[in-house]
């Protein structure tokens, strides 16, 4: 199965051949699960749960647990996840105002291991 490729916060991307790009495997699963943790709860109607609401959380004070519990609850619920393998999230300060986000999950459709990383 694929899907248009849509990075959060962007347009949709275009093919070589001007048409709309679409992705499937690891790629399809990384961006939906950007798009699921970039995602304000009760932003879509039929699902009210779907979505972490990460970027809202920007300026506020870091609760390290908080959004661990909160990233491995989506990732959970992301089909593109292998939920057979660990999910590991780690949560970095490189500087004062600044948290690096690192997710390691597998991949069910391809097997492979995919790192995932945000910024803020």
């Amino acid at each position: 199965m694929s899907a248009l490729s849509h990075i959060a916060g962007g347009d949709l991307a275009l093919s070589a051949t001007g048409g709309l790009s679409v992705v499937t495997g690891a790629e399809q699963t990384r961006q939906a699960l950007l798009r699921r943790l970039c995602t304000n709860p009760g932003a879509y109607i039929w699902q009210p749960a779907y979505g972490a609401g990460l970027p809202a959380k920007v300026g506020a004070v870091m609760d390290e647990a908080a959004i661990r519990a909160l990233v491995l609850a989506q990732t959970q619920a992301e089909a593109g996840v292998d939920q057979t393998r660990p999910v590991t999230v780690t949560l970095t300060t490189p500087k004062a105002g600044a948290c690096l986000l690192a997710i390691s999950y597998t991949d069910a459709t391809t097997g492979t291991v995919q790192e995932l990383t945000l910024t803020g």
